[in-house]
């Protein structure tokens, strides 16, 4: 792992002191995700619930180092997800507001395309389940995802689409009495569709 910071810290060194590798700019778009599974608890009687996709989105910023052949593009992004659940005949929304930061390793095709893929990491900032009196008594704060998608880039302008899937084990727990909690699965499964500007 030493290895592989110190190998992108002098990548990044040598980008820097040499500007025509190194572009930057500012990145958005919307998001259909879907979290796992809902386990309600009450007393001693569990039941699962799958999650259904909602809209959400992200904004950023970025970085794109050239390398020979090759690009990496790290990116901090803001990102809202949503997804619902139903459960005792009504829907509650899971809602997680985050700091995204994608690490992508790219290849450019023909000029116009790209294909590329990575990890993601993620901080959640906030965790919110809108179900009648169900309150947040605790939720995981870091984890790691990856992405991988393809794109198009006409001069400054782009498009891309991404799948990203949580890999760490990452729930929230919420509770209305002692005897009835519920814990959802927050990893993300989601596809990401972003278009971004590129200053230089």
């Amino acid at each position: 792992m030493k290895k592989i910071f110190l190998i992108l810290f002098l990548i990044g060194t040598y980008a820097t002191t040499n500007a025509q590798f190194l572009n930057y700019g500012i990145i958005g778009g919307i998001n259909q995700n879907k979290n796992g599974t809902l386990r309600a608890t009450i007393d001693e009687s569990v039941e699962k619930i799958k999650s259904h996709k909602e809209p959400g989105y992200h904004f950023g910023a970025f970085t794109e180092i050239n390398i020979p052949f090759f690009y990496l593009r790290p990116e901090l992004l803001y990102t809202k997800t949503e997804s619902s659940y139903k459960y005792e005949g009504e829907t509650g929304d899971l809602t997680i507001k985050k700091i995204d930061i994608p690490v992508m390793l790219g290849l450019k095709v023909l000029g116009l395309g790209r294909i590329f893929a990575g990890p993601t990491f993620q901080y959640i900032l906030d965790t919110d389940f809108d179900y009648e009196h169900f309150k947040n008594v605790s939720s995981d704060d870091f984890s790691l995802g990856m992405q991988i998608g393809a794109g198009v880039e006409l001069g400054k302008i782009g498009a891309d689409i991404r799948w990203e899937r949580g890999l760490s084990d990452t729930e929230a727990e919420f509770i209305q009495d002692y005897n009835q909690k519920i814990r959802i699965d927050t990893r993300p499964d989601q596809i990401i569709f972003s278009v971004y500007y590129k200053f230089r």
